[in-house]
């Protein structure tokens, strides 16, 4: 490349720049972007009724931010609860003869809605839904243990995922 050819480029650089720079300063950054996400807006415009029928299709709700926050409380109040043995669970297990003492074993890679299912089989728990929920909102469900346990009925929750955790 000669001396003058690369002049030549400089220049055309410097003048490109330079129309860039004028159009993007006389048009404002604004208004360009504003224009491209009303046309998309008024082509795609979402309404109330839109939302609805996509959440009809799917079976699904909304609820406001006072009603969720309403359930993150009850939700805690109910874990609490469990923890503390005040639970109505709890409270059926009561009703059932205490004592009687059931060898239990969890063998590896047994998950926690099959350690539930097996409980409530043997009769140490009324609902294996419900004490599956408990160990996984409580967040014991990674630290159940395979091995042998000696499990009597009329336990708590919070009694049992305390020895199977041992």
């Amino acid at each position: 490349m000669t001396k003058k050819s690369i002049q030549t480029f400089a220049a055309g650089m410097i003048l490109a720049t330079g129309v860039l720079a004028i159009v993007f300063f006389l048009t404002g950054k604004d208004d360009a972007a504003a224009d491209t996400t009303t046309k998309e807006t008024l082509a795609q415009k979402v309404t109330d009724k839109d939302v609805k029928n996509y959440l009809d299709s799917k079976k699904e709700v909304t609820v406001s931010r006072e009603t969720y926050q309403q359930l993150l409380d009850y939700k805690e109040k109910a874990l609490k609860a469990n923890e503390d043995g005040d639970s109505k669970n709890d409270q059926q297990k009561e009703d059932k003869p205490k004592g009687k003492s059931i060898k239990f074993v969890i063998k590896n890679g047994m998950s926690t809605s099959d350690v539930s299912d097996m409980l409530e089989k043997d009769g140490i728990i009324n609902s294996s839904k419900d004490f599956n929920d408990y160990v996984i909102d409580a967040g014991y469900h990674k630290e159940i243990r395979a091995g042998k346990f000696n499990l009597k009925t009329g336990m708590t929750f919070k009694q049992i995922v305390k020895a199977l955790t041992k």
